[in-house]
């Protein structure tokens, strides 16, 4: 008669390694999300690009060229104009830096840091923090020119209305105020960030130079997201929090001038 083997317990570090194996797995979509499907298992390493939403102003090249309405939202990869009001579920925040080059030198991105922390390449400083471009020049005698020469965006993927698809929100410049507002308005409810939908509608602002531009308001309006939803928004932010999102961005068109305790300092929190 054949013994009959038993299969010895696993001990406590080979269930740690088991378990410790599966939090490397990517999320797997199931429910709607557009990332993070089988096959995609070192998206992790690789760049997003992700549509951008913008607040066109009257300066905006789809506004001067493609006849399309300032103060409305406007998606970029797809162009589609979407109003003046929209519902959003935030799922994941972020920082970013980006220095331009000056019109005249023909535009373009000088240098960037996808963080906000550490330059793609050091060109001016080896860290964000250490680079004099983050800070206010008193020295100069104009005002415009004593900004900051690199911009900091403060960055919300968020979903649109019913829609899966991911899109980040850039807000920079006088923007960064009605950012630091939506990221404590979220931050007091508690639980995750997307726990919760909110509306964003348009206003009009003027800067101290005289300027008229377009700036975001949102609202909490009470509206807890459907369980579906979460679980969407859920393994979203399982994917894009190990990933460096991109998008295609731009200098800002309107704003009036940067925040001086937001773009000036690296350390700055909510």
């Amino acid at each position: 008669m054949a013994k009959k083997t038993t299969e010895a317990p696993k001990s406590n570090k080979t269930k740690a390694l088991a378990v410790a194996g599966k939090s490397h797995l990517p999320a797997v979509k199931r429910t709607g999300t557009k990332i993070a499907g089988k096959g995609f298992e070192n998206l992790e390493r690789e760049d997003i690009l992700l549509p951008r939403l913008k607040l066109l102003q009257a300066m905006s090249p789809e506004v001067t060229e493609n006849d399309e309405k300032p103060g409305t939202f406007f998606l970029n990869l797809s162009n589609k104009n979407l109003g003046e009001k929209i519902i959003i579920t935030p799922v994941i925040h972020y920082r970013s830096r980006i220095k331009w080059n000056p019109k005249d030198d023909g535009g373009g991105i000088d240098c960037s840091s996808p963080d906000a922390k550490t330059p793609k390449e050091a060109k001016y400083a080896p860290l964000c923090s250490a680079c004099s471009h983050k800070d206010w020049d008193n020295t100069e005698a104009k005002k415009k020119d004593q900004q900051p020469k690199c911009t900091m965006f403060e960055n919300f993927v968020i979903l649109i209305g019913d829609s899966n698809e991911p899109v980040i929100m850039p807000m920079a410049k006088t923007q960064a105020k009605v950012a630091k507002k939506f990221y404590s308005m979220a931050a007091l409810k508690g639980g995750d960030m997307f726990d919760f939908s909110y509306q964003m509608t348009i206003t009009k602002e003027k800067a101290p130079t005289g300027e008229v531009y377009f700036n975001f308001v949102i609202s909490d309006i009470g509206k807890k997201t459907t369980p579906e939803r979460r679980t969407s928004c859920d393994q979203l932010w399982a994917t894009l929090s190990k990933a460096n999102l991109t998008t295609k961005m731009e200098p800002e068109e309107g704003g009036g001038e940067p925040v001086a305790d937001g773009a000036g300092s690296q350390a700055g929190k909510f």
